[in-house]
């Protein structure tokens, strides 16, 4: 029997979690791509088995049209708000391993690629059976780069950006943020300790918002996702914290959450809320930014090593 799509009409405050359906006995990353759906209470709505790759589906947000953004291996995968179906896979899209997304008011997507690497690092097998995959023609698993594309998703621009050295020696662009003021996009290397940034109207890298002290990369002194509020603020996760920032990467609050982990965060619709979301334990919550107070909790039940919580997104409506 397939699996059924239930997933609904998307409504104001609806909770979207890339929740891949890890089956693949020789590959700890693979399996049936899979997005469900959660009204603003976390009330389970409905899910919707995806096409497109073969990995974890991840990097969730909306663009301004309301449609759902994720990715899968190379592919960039669409959903269509008023049907909650999945839209054709674009072919115009670079074969890469994208994990963000970041939508400027001409149009424009900024594409953040995961990857960075020519092969994977050795003894990279001792901690993952995943088969990565790899960008056609050239064979390497990616450049790091941020890509845009213009309102028709046509290649528009290839921005060869700095990236800096993270625990595992193959990710470029993990997660990525266009600022309100849309002049620069702010970017990690997951477990990296530069939060890094460039100006896309200059073309030009910018000196980092903030670098954290010391050179042990397992000091868990890092950032890992970072998202802007549409104030300028932003939410920085931290591994078990979350941090707050201002417009000069000062720190505002310090927000401790359940577990080590938590490795997404979105800005709510309401300017006063933030979703994260952790891949090892498998929990998401809603954190009030003025009180620090968790007013909303899931579990997805799915906890290491069964890694398969890997991005969510709230509908802005």
């Amino acid at each position: 029997m397939e699996n059924e799509n239930t997933m609904q009409p998307f409504a104001a405050g609806d909770i979207f979690i890339g929740c891949t359906l890890l089956n693949d006995p020789d590959d700890d990353h693979a399996g049936m791509g899979r997005i469900r759906q959660y009204d603003e209470d976390f009330t389970y709505k409905g899910e919707l088995w995806t096409e497109g790759g073969q990995h974890l589906v991840g990097g969730l947000s909306f663009d301004r049209n309301g449609v759902l953004w994720a990715f899968n291996d190379l592919r960039v995968i669409h959903v269509d708000p008023q049907s909650g179906r999945q839209l054709p896979l674009a072919e115009s899209f670079l074969p890469r391993v994208y994990r963000s997304a970041s939508f400027a008011s001409d149009g424009s997507i900024y594409l953040g690629e995961h990857m960075l690497a020519d092969d994977p690092p050795p003894g990279i097998e001792k901690l993952t059976t995943i088969q990565f995959p790899r960008v056609p023609g050239d064979g390497v698993l990616g450049y790091g780069n941020i890509y845009k594309y213009a309102a028709d998703w046509q290649l528009a621009k290839d921005y060869d950006v700095e990236n800096c050295p993270e625990m595992t020696g193959f990710k470029g662009v993990t997660h990525s943020t266009l600022h309100p003021g849309e002049q620069f996009i702010t970017y990690t290397a997951e477990t990296g300790k530069r939060i890094m940034r460039y100006d896309v109207i200059n073309e030009e890298q910018m000196p980092d918002l903030v670098t954290y002290p010391g050179d042990d990369l397992r000091d868990g002194v890092w950032a890992i996702a970072v998202a802007y509020l549409p104030d300028g603020r932003l939410a920085v996760t931290r591994g078990e914290s979350f941090d707050l920032l201002d417009e000069h990467g000062a720190v505002l609050g310090e927000y401790p959450l359940e577990g080590y982990g938590w490795s997404e965060i979105c800005a709510c619709r309401d300017g006063e809320h933030v979703i994260a979301s952790n891949i090892w334990n498998g929990l998401v919550a809603k954190v009030n930014l003025a009180t620090g107070d968790v007013v909303g909790q899931l579990d997805t039940g799915f906890k290491a090593p069964a890694r398969t919580l890997a991005g969510h997104a709230e509908f802005p409506g």
